[in-house]
C-alpha cells in the first residue's frame, strides 16, 4: 500500500529545505530564467484569462509578471518559506491569491473551473515523488477543471546529462499524458539556453480544453 501521506511529508521536506536556501534555482536572477519568463508570457499574450491557477509558483516571480493577463491568480506551492517570500514581494493591489498547498491534495478543485492552469518545472518534481498513476490521476483532475475553452500550460527542462529528472524522453511522457487525458496541443516550442555553463532546452507546450 502507497503510503501518500508519508510521499507528501517527503515533498514538503524537499522543497521547504531549497527555499529556505533562498531563491536556489536563481528563479528572479538567472538571464535563462528571466528569459524563459519572457517567452511563456508571449506563449499567453493573446488570450485573456480571468481565473488562473498556478501550481508551484515557488516565490511568485512568475505570477506577478501573468498578473496582468488575468482577472485573479490563485497560486499554490508547497513551502511555506516560499509563499511567505511571494507575500511578501506582491502589492495588495495584485489578485494573486498565494496559499500553501501540495498540489497532490487536490486544494485547488474547489475553485474551479479555471481558465487557465500553468505548471512549470513542476511535473518533473511530482513524477519523481509520487507513482504513476497518481500522476495520470492528476491531469485527469485538471482537465476537468480547466473550463471548456481553457487552456493549459506547461514548461519543463530538458537535459540528458546534467540532471536525470530532466530527461528528454521523460518530459515529454509527462506531455503525452495530458493529451492523452483530453487537453488538446494548440502550439509547442522548445526554448534553449544556458545556465551555470549547462545547455538546457525547455519543451513549453499549450493545451486547450475543448
Amino acid at each position: 500500500m502507497i503510503d501518500r501521506e508519508k510521499l507528501g511529508q517527503e515533498a514538503f521536506e524537499f522543497s521547504e529545505n531549497l527555499w529556505q536556501r533562498g531563491d536556489f534555482w536563481e528563479l528572479e536572477t538567472s538571464e535563462f530564467e528571466l528569459a524563459r519568463c519572457d517567452r511563456l508570457l508571449d506563449v499567453l499574450r493573446d488570450g485573456r484569462y480571468p481565473r488562473a491557477l498556478e501550481l508551484g509558483c515557488g516565490a511568485g516571480y512568475f505570477t506577478r509578471l501573468l498578473a496582468p493577463l488575468t482577472e485573479h491568480v490563485v497560486a499554490f506551492d508547497i513551502s511555506p518559506t516560499a509563499i511567505a517570500r511571494a507575500r511578501s514581494r506582491t502589492s495588495p493591489q495584485m489578485a494573486i491569491d498565494f496559499r500553501v498547498g501540495n498540489v497532490m491534495d487536490y486544494g485547488w478543485r474547489a475553485d474551479g473551473p479555471w481558465d487557465l492552469v500553468l505548471m512549470n518545472d513542476t511535473i518533473c518534481y511530482l513524477g519523481w515523488l509520487y507513482p504513476f498513476f497518481d500522476i495520470a490521476w492528476l491531469a485527469q483532475e485538471l482537465h476537468a477543471s480547466t473550463r471548456p475553452g481553457g487552456r493549459f500550460l506547461m514548461a519543463n527542462t530538458m537535459d540528458a546529462l546534467y540532471d536525470k529528472l530532466l530527461l528528454p524522453h521523460v518530459i515529454r511522457t509527462y506531455r503525452d499524458l495530458f493529451a492523452n487525458a483530453g487537453f488538446r496541443i494548440e502550439r509547442e516550442e522548445g526554448f534553449r539556453g544556458t545556465k551555470h555553463g549547462v545547455d538546457f532546452e525547455v519543451l513549453i507546450t499549450r493545451f486547450g480544453r475543448p
